[in-house]
């Protein structure tokens, strides 16, 4: 008789750590990305040549979802929530993250803060469950001024691009959560050994999360960079003219970022870098960077 295949992976989680600090990457599913209208300023000659060189896809770009939660011995503090399950809007391989939560052995009833990096749909959408509630009920939710702003004004709701309905959706999702809300500045410690770096651009508010334990740093970037790629061989790129709220000012935010994590030796976390989107980055001869991703590994 013909063998059954299983159809199936392992569940998405991987434990990385840092210091004393113990991250755990949470796999939310990935989008299923064309290349149109991305790297709007790219040449296409040599966007053709890193696609050969690195065996890329051709035609699409499968950016993963990659939340993480960082145990610092007295609190689980989760950095972005996904795409969630009350939306397709990107596709349907996402809104796998509290299922992978719970592979890792984590209650979302346990998670103490979420650091949003900003909230755009496949960040902030999983706040909340299916019916609507919050998916981590004892959490606070930090989220900077600038991007707050920009993203619950309810004036946004009547405009008849993506930003309607990206306002309606956050807005659902961060009603929970509104007697538990923390804003901050950018460039505040927003708890003890968490300091906030503005990587705005993508969206204005936009912030990178710097933890540090024990003389060793890691960087939670949110969509400061895309691809694993294209962002660090040229983060002079823009990602999209229409996703971008300043094109300009998110490709010089990456190009900040990139020369701070290097120099100061910081381990990178890529949001949308291939799952579990941590490694190290590395400044080459013409000061362009390479991104080199950790060997997933059961060892811990």
């Amino acid at each position: 008789m013909p063998a059954s295949k299983q159809n199936t992976q392992n569940a998405g989680w991987y434990r990385f750590k840092v210091g004393d600090l113990e991250c755990t990457t949470i796999w939310d599913g990935y989008i299923h990305h064309g290349y149109e209208g991305i790297y709007p300023n790219a040449d296409p000659g040599e966007m053709a040549r890193l696609k050969r060189a690195y065996r890329l896809p051709e035609d699409y770009i499968p950016m993963d979802c990659n939340p993480a939660v960082v145990n610092d011995g007295e609190r689980l503090i989760l950095i972005d929530a996904g795409m969630g399950e009350t939306s397709r809007m990107f596709g349907d391989k996402q809104g796998r993250a509290r299922e992978n939560l719970a592979a890792a052995g984590i209650d979302p009833r346990d998670i103490d803060a979420v650091l949003m990096t900003h909230l755009h749909p496949d960040h902030s959408f999983g706040l909340i469950d299916a019916d609507g509630n919050a998916a981590y009920p004892n959490a606070d939710l930090y989220v900077s001024e600038q991007d707050w702003a920009e993203w619950t004004d309810e004036g946004s709701l009547s405009r008849n691009d993506h930003v309607g309905p990206w306002t309606e959706g956050t807005l659902a999702a961060v009603k929970p959560y509104r007697d538990r809300l923390k804003l901050f500045r950018m460039g505040d410690e927003v708890l003890p050994g968490i300091e906030s770096m503005s990587v705005a651009g993508h969206s204005l508010g936009q912030t990178a999360f710097i933890f540090e334990s024990n003389g060793e740093k890691v960087v939670f970037t949110g969509d400061v960079a895309h691809h694993q790629v294209f962002d660090p061989i040229h983060p002079e790129w823009f990602f999209h003219m229409d996703y971008d709220s300043d094109p300009e000012l998110g490709a010089k935010a990456k190009s900040d970022i990139f020369a701070r994590v290097v120099d100061e030796n910081i381990r990178f976390h890529g949001y949308h870098f291939p799952f579990p989107g941590i490694g190290d980055l590395e400044r080459v001869e013409d000061g362009s960077y390479r991104f080199h991703g950790d060997a997933v590994t059961p060892r811990l």
